[in-house]
């Protein structure tokens, strides 16, 4: 038994001695391409400021060490303090200390300048020549018989004009030096001025596909060239957003819609409408639009649909219906009357609108025009503008009137500000520079919120503005606007309908976009009609016409 176990343990401690030689081993062959098993790094001697530290990791497996050095951190300077005050002939001297260490390093500062004092004029400076003086500095007494006086620059009186520039010649201005002993003349040549041009009429109006011709007259008097012509740029197609039906469909054969432009008689994107079948219902479909012919979004309004062989409703539109401005019914092929009733504020349409089964689109035209009275509520693009009338600085006859303003214009831009704004006076030269091009159909009206008419007319003519401003103590239109940015500006078009609210300074560029958009819209007459003499039953086949009533 004892042999046994004197066997096991001979056996176990071989056993140990092999494993910590195979270590032993795995560690010794780094040489052959091995590496120790480290564990982390551990700091022996923390670095200074100025001097390197020691760091130290050891192999798990051999206890080998490997060593580093921590680089040296550098100094911590805080501010520095002013040991020796610097004059005007000697260096200063300041102290800086590490926070960190508390070493100290030692700085020069440079002598301060001489406060020089003029006690004696030797020679007086001119115009264009500098002079001499005795000079003495105020803080150390240090004299100077050599001082250099610097020349004085001319003081030129107001420059008389010789002769006055023009929009393409330059001009010549004399001035005299008002100061005693020089008296030098100088002349000067001015810049020839730019033209104002104004467009005053259309040559030739620009299409669709081909270019224009305007003619421009310039503004400033004794111009030598006053007018020239300029392209006016293609307007582009604009699509109308709905089909129109090119061919009729029949009960013998198909027809062909299109999308038509508002501007020419270009079409694009023909479909086929299917033949009539005398017993089978067809959409019919009722646009409510401007008078401009863009769709209108009117849920407050409602259509009436009226059989007009009988006089028999047929169909009503819901405030659902309408809420894209067109209603789509299914109706058996006949010719129908349309009314319409509970018009948005501000709007009138025609009494009637007549719709076949061969043209089963009907385009309900609603006409505004302002109305009076102050909303109770805010104003939204869509919605018609109230009359006001209030006294204007730069008015030709002291006062506004909207009603007034659009039986001449196109178009009303409010533009709400306030003296002192800084983007208002960025964005008006801009808006200056936009409306002399196109006064002529468009009138802007600048709003401002609280200030004085004093001050309003101060402000205008110190920027040059030459459109209206007008205060809003007496037009109330900051409240119905909800106006909380500025500038903000409201576009009013011709009929007097809010189209479009801009908040934040616009370009020149933007400004003269919306004049022209609105200066060339074409409004187009109010559609009305009679029930259609000829009713979809006359054109059935004998067979049909008991069917299809």
């Amino acid at each position: 038994m004892k042999k046994i176990f004197k066997k096991s343990i001979l056996l176990g401690a071989a056993i140990a001695l092999l494993l910590v030689g195979g270590a032993l081993a795995a560690c010794d062959k780094k040489t052959d391409g091995h590496e120790h098993i480290y564990g982390s790094w551990q700091v022996v001697t923390e670095a200074g400021c100025e001097v390197n530290g020691l760091k130290k990791h050891v192999c798990t497996v051999c206890g080998a060490e490997d060593t580093e050095e921590i680089p040296a951190a550098g100094h911590d300077w805080g501010v520095s303090k002013v040991t020796k005050e610097a004059t005007c002939t000697q260096e200063g001297e300041r102290v800086k200390t590490c926070k960190v260490c508390g070493a100290t390093q030692p700085e020069k500062t440079p002598p301060i300048e001489h406060d020089w004092v003029t006690k004696k004029v030797i020679v007086p400076a001119t115009c264009e020549e500098p002079g001499k003086a005795e000079q003495v500095c105020s803080v150390c007494g240090t004299s100077n018989e050599d001082a250099t006086l610097p020349a004085l620059e001319h003081d030129w009186e107001v420059p008389e004009i010789v002769k006055p520039a023009t929009c393409e010649e330059p001009g010549m201005e004399r001035k005299v030096c008002k100061r005693d002993g020089c008296h030098k003349e100088e002349t000067n040549v001015i810049p020839a001025l730019e033209h104002r041009w104004m467009n005053t009429r259309v040559i030739e109006p620009a299409t669709c596909e081909e270019n224009g011709v305007q003619e421009q007259t310039c503004q400033r008097p004794n111009c030598p060239k006053k007018t020239q012509q300029v392209p006016i740029s293609a307007l582009d197609h604009s699509w109308q957003s709905y089909y129109t039906v090119d061919t009729p469909p029949t009960f013998e054969s198909e027809g062909v819609k299109s999308y038509h432009c508002n501007r020419c008689e270009k079409t694009q994107g023909a479909v086929s409408v299917p033949k009539l079948e005398a017993n089978t219902p067809i959409p019919y479909e009722f646009r409510t639009l401007r008078n401009n012919g863009q769709l209108l979004i009117a849920p407050s309004m409602t259509l009436i649909v009226t059989d007009a062989e009988t006089g028999a409703e047929v169909a009503r539109s819901t405030p659902t219906d309408l809420n894209g401005g067109v209603f789509t019914k299914e109706l058996l092929p006949k010719t129908y009357i349309v009314t319409a009733e509970n018009l948005p504020a501000g709007y009138t349409c025609g009494k009637s609108f007549t719709v076949t089964p061969f043209d089963p689109y009907c385009n309900v035209y609603l006409t505004a025009s302002v109305r009076e009275g102050r909303p109770t509520g805010r104003y939204a693009v869509g919605d018609v503008m109230y009359d006001f009338t209030a006294p204007a600085a730069n008015s030709t006859a002291g006062e506004l009137n909207l009603k007034s303003v659009l039986q001449t214009k196109k178009m009303v831009l409010l533009n709400f500000w306030f003296v002192g704004c800084v983007y208002c006076e960025e964005e008006f030269p801009a808006l200056e520079r936009a409306y002399t091009k196109y006064q002529s159909t468009v009138e802007v009206i600048a709003v401002n919120q609280n200030d004085a008419m004093s001050a309003i007319e101060s402000y205008r003519l110190q920027m040059g503005l030459s459109f209206p401003l007008v205060q809003n103590s007496a037009v109330g239109l900051i409240t119905p606007f909800g106006v909380t940015g500025y500038p903000t500006s409201v576009v009013i078009d011709g009929e007097g309908v809010v189209s479009e609210i801009l908040v934040g300074p616009q370009t020149q560029a933007k400004f003269e976009q919306l004049f022209a958009k609105y200066t060339e819209a074409s409004g187009r007459a109010t559609e009305t009609a009679a029930p259609a003499a000829i009713a979809a039953p006359a054109a059935l086949p004998p067979e049909k016409r008991v069917n299809a009533r």
